[in-house]
């Protein structure tokens, strides 16, 4: 039966750190031999904070729209990350292209999911952007704190880009 390769994690959103963290990954795993599973995350909180939960009048029609939103979401998030991964499988030299990199989409807090899909056993590495929000507020570079909690709570080393 044949081992799977060691993986890097790469939590992705399309933003300018999760585009140069899975830059650095293809650099990694090229060099490493490892392979990448690229995660994106459908942040459930953000469709109603709970602190608004009482507030909405009719809870059926809300969670129907919730259903639509995340569909929606996963349709386009696939429609990107299939071509994202065909672009990357087509720079790869290696053999064993098509199975170089792969992805994920999952619903849920961003931290918990990144937790979640780290613990398993050939997840080697997580290469992630950091937020960047203290900069946009306050032009300062800063450490998100997903990232940051992803950095001190991972079973695996973490490598943070900005």
């Amino acid at each position: 039966m044949a081992t799977l390769k060691p993986s890097i994690l790469v939590p992705y959103d399309a933003t300018e750190l999760s585009i140069k963290a899975l830059d650095k990954a293809v650099e990694i795993a090229t060099n490493m031999n490892y392979t990448i599973l690229l995660l994106y995350i459908i942040d459930d909180a953000s469709f109603c904070p709970s602190k608004m939960e009482k507030f909405i009048s009719n809870q059926k029609d809300f969670e129907k729209a919730k259903k639509y939103f995340v569909k929606s979401i996963r349709e386009g998030a696939d429609k990107h990350l299939f071509q994202l991964v065909n672009k990357i499988k087509e720079k790869n030299k290696t053999k064993e292209k098509e199975s170089f990199i792969k992805y994920i989409i999952r619903v849920g807090h961003p931290a918990d999911e990144i937790l979640s899909v780290s613990k398993d056993p050939n997840i080697r590495l997580i290469v992630m952007g950091t937020s960047g929000s203290l900069k946009k507020r306050h032009n300062r570079r800063g450490v998100g704190s997903i990232s940051r909690w992803i950095s001190e709570v991972a079973s695996c080393p973490v490598v943070l880009m900005r």
